[in-house]
């Protein structure tokens, strides 16, 4: 009627079903994050846990046990050679038995510890090993390498191959710093083939010695007897 003020709809009490749907909307909202929030949970969780092992043996499978000499990091089978360079198992062995130093790092020379000796002294002979690489290396300098060699001239008078018997392996690291040394007091005698007797001694004059590690062949050095 004209004069009546007119009642707003939005103003209108809601009825008891509208309640009852407001709250079922909330608990299903309420329903959907928490399942969003465990999955994200479960989600992170997952991204920290180890994978599980390819092979299907657990970890603990391994534990306490050796490795055997054929699961080297070289994959090579326990018994057979390593390939060398030229894939030849003898120059592997050579190899080996000079131990690690590169080819050419290792530099031989030859010494006396004076240049001429009176009557009666006893010439000191000298085999020197220089590492001329960047770093510290393993070779062998045992007397199973060494050989000291004297010559008169053409004589052959003395060489430790004559008479030796059981050369033994010496591994050794040098250092490019350092200079590894052999000493060999020579007794001023003749030998021979087999550690043959010869009665004559050396004479006065110049003698040169030649040394030699394995391979490795040094220059001559050359010195005088009284």
């Amino acid at each position: 009627m004209p004069g009546e003020p007119r009642t707003n709809d939005l103003l209108r009490p809601q009825s008891p079903a509208v309640y009852r749907r407001r709250r079922l909307v909330a608990v299903v909202l309420l329903v959907v994050v928490l399942a969003l929030l465990v999955t994200l949970v479960w989600w992170l969780v997952s991204l920290f846990r180890p994978a599980p092992d390819e092979t299907g043996s657990s970890p603990s499978s391994s534990t306490g046990q050796s490795a055997s000499p054929a699961a080297t990091d070289s994959g090579t089978p326990s018994g057979t050679p390593p390939p060398s360079a030229s894939g030849s198992p003898a120059a592997s062995a050579d190899a080996a038995a000079a131990g690690d130093c590169p080819p050419g790092d290792i530099v031989i020379s030859a010494a006396t510890d004076q240049p001429t000796y009176t009557d009666g002294e006893e010439p000191v002979l000298e085999l020197r090993v220089d590492n001329t690489g960047q770093e510290p290396c393993e070779a062998n300098l045992g007397t199973s390498q060494q050989v000291f060699t004297v010559y008169s001239g053409s004589d052959r008078i003395f060489s430790t191959e004559d008479c030796q018997v059981d050369g033994e392996d010496a591994m050794v690291e040098i250092s490019p710093d350092e200079q590894e040394r052999a000493r060999l007091t020579w007794p001023r005698v003749r030998t021979g083939p087999d550690c043959a007797e010869i009665d004559s001694d050396p004479r006065s004059g110049t003698y040169r010695l030649e040394v030699s590690l394995g391979e490795l062949q040094a220059q001559p050095v050359s010195f005088n007897l009284q």
